[in-house]
């Protein structure tokens, strides 16, 4: 089975006894997906369930059900696998940008260095090299012949940064200070999306306010929580509660005014024992700030630095190397070229496009804002709140309502039943 992760984090964090409101309040998946999940998970886990006098479910999983699914799963046990290899492996690709960039500052200064010095010392011994543009002479031949190795490894060292650079690359959250190769990668490429979250925060919210409010809900208090409400007619008729409805499988009820309040009969009911591990629930949902990047103010003053000094120090090489006919060293120098060229745009495209980011998740922001104020100030938000008071209700399960439980044997055929 294709576990869901929020799921079985939500099992966990409720005491591993939970009830399908109590998990789809907790994570804000689909009600759907966590009633077949959850029974899912149960019958690879040997879990069991347990049955109300009122024909709820509760379902029962032990505390390693993890370890117990990983057992079963060949699938599971190569994504774990890949999981820590790809760890692995995405950070000696992150550190390796700042090696790179150390290996290409040191091999082009030091040619640099190795050109001047040679260009002296041949010029003291009155070779040719004091013309050294004009390309004659030994000491010439001699730059061109250590430059052709030079090249050659070279070449060899920035066709590994270009095939990295075609490497796919999928961030991780950092949680302790970036040391200096792991900053070159942050400023270069940022550290992805502060917001890979935003659905799940979003829905975990909106069950969460329905869940506290005891399974009723109206427009304006959902519409906080979301990007569009539409204009005109859609915002009138509250087409944008339509996702909710269905997620949550709610059931719309009209008051005798004509108002519409939302009852969500599948939330109403939860464990007594459950820890009070539900999330607190913001007035709105509001994204995180894009940041340029997580390296500290000093290293990204010296990460740029260095990508500057690296630039410069390609173009003053090219300029030396002008006057030699070499295929290999031309080829190292347009690869260096691009190289360093591509370590100041990235970069400066990158700070352009994170600024206009973040203008986008300030209104954003902003717009959900002012449907708190809408919701606070707005005259019928109390008539409808009034009328939703007669479907609010909350059945708190205790031991004393169960009724029956299932072994692993009678859960298995419970499964196939529902399959």
């Amino acid at each position: 089975m294709n576990a869901n992760p929020q799921l079985m984090t939500a099992v966990e964090q409720l005491g591993y006894r939970v009830t399908c409101a109590d998990v789809v309040t907790h994570s804000g998946i689909h009600l759907e997906a966590a009633r077949s999940g959850l029974l899912a998970l149960a019958n690879q886990t040997g879990g069991h369930l347990q049955v109300t006098d009122t024909g709820e479910v509760i379902y029962v999983l032990a505390p390693d059900f993890r370890q117990v699914l990983l057992r079963k799963s060949v699938k599971l046990q190569a994504k774990a696998w890949l999981t820590k290899i790809w760890s692995i492996g995405f950070y000696l690709i992150k550190i390796s940008f700042g090696i790179l960039l150390i290996t290409s500052i040191s091999a082009v200064y030091l040619t640099i260095l190795a050109i001047t010095l040679a260009a002296l010392f041949g010029s003291d011994n009155g070779g040719d090299c004091g013309d050294f543009g004009d390309g004659g002479g030994n000491c010439v031949l001699a730059i061109g012949d250590w430059g052709s190795s030079s090249s050659s490894a070279g070449s060899s060292t920035m066709t590994t940064v270009n095939n990295e650079n075609l490497t796919p690359i999928r961030p991780k959250t950092q949680r302790k200070p970036l040391n200096f190769l792991e900053a070159v990668f942050s400023v270069l490429f940022g550290d992805g999306n502060p917001n890979a979250d935003l659905e799940q925060r979003r829905w975990s919210y909106i069950g969460n306010l329905i869940h506290r409010q005891q399974g009723v809900a109206i427009g304006e208090q959902i519409a906080p929580y979301l990007d569009d409400v539409g204009q005109g007619y859609d915002r009138e008729y509250e087409n944008y509660m339509l996702p909710v409805l269905t997620k949550f499988n709610g059931i719309p009820e009209v008051s005798p005014t004509g108002q519409l309040v939302y009852h969500f009969p599948d939330l109403q009911t939860t464990l007594k024992d459950a820890p009070s591990q539900f999330k607190r629930v913001p007035q709105s949902l509001r994204e995180r700030k894009w940041k340029f990047s997580k390296a500290t103010p000093t290293q990204t003053n010296w990460a740029i630095a260095l990508f500057a000094g690296n630039l410069v120090g390609i173009g003053v090489l090219a300029l030396m190397l002008q006057g030699i006919a070499s295929n290999s060293i031309g080829i190292a120098m347009i690869v260096l070229a691009l190289y360093g060229v591509g370590l100041v745009v990235i970069p400066s495209c990158r700070y352009f496009w994170v600024k206009a980011q973040d203008r986008k998740v300030r209104n954003r922001n902003q717009f959900r804002h002012q449907q708190v104020k809408i919701l606070q100030q707005n005259d019928t938000i109390q008539e409808k709140l009034d009328y939703a008071k007669q479907f609010a209700k909350q059945h708190l399960i205790t031991d004393r309502d169960i009724i029956y439980t299932t072994e692993e044997d009678a859960l298995s055929q419970e499964f196939k039943r529902l399959e």
